[in-house]
């Protein structure tokens, strides 16, 4: 079976071996890498010619944590998205 495109992508971010993720060890990975995740993502997303602005960022980042669904517990979520408006902040 191929590998999770979810794991995979968590890895690169995170700069992991994806052979070395599961989906059962995904949350915590989450939970203790916040503001890494929140920095990967606000960098695609100024590098995104769709982007144009903080709202379409946010969008971005929407889109970004609902890819990766259920692997991504509330909690996370929440302080993936205030660590990513830090970073918007100073880019306005």
């Amino acid at each position: 079976m191929p590998p999770d495109l979810r794991l995979i992508q968590l890895a690169r971010i995170l700069g992991l071996d994806p052979a070395a993720l599961s989906l059962a060890a995904a949350p915590s990975l989450f939970e203790a890498h916040p503001e890494t995740l929140a920095a990967a993502f606000f960098a695609e997303a100024a590098a995104n010619d769709d982007v144009t602005g903080p709202a379409s960022a946010l969008d971005y980042l929407d889109l970004r944590l609902d890819g990766f669904g259920d692997l991504v517990p509330a909690a996370a979520a929440s302080r993936i998205r205030a660590a990513f408006e830090v970073c918007l902040n100073a880019w306005r």
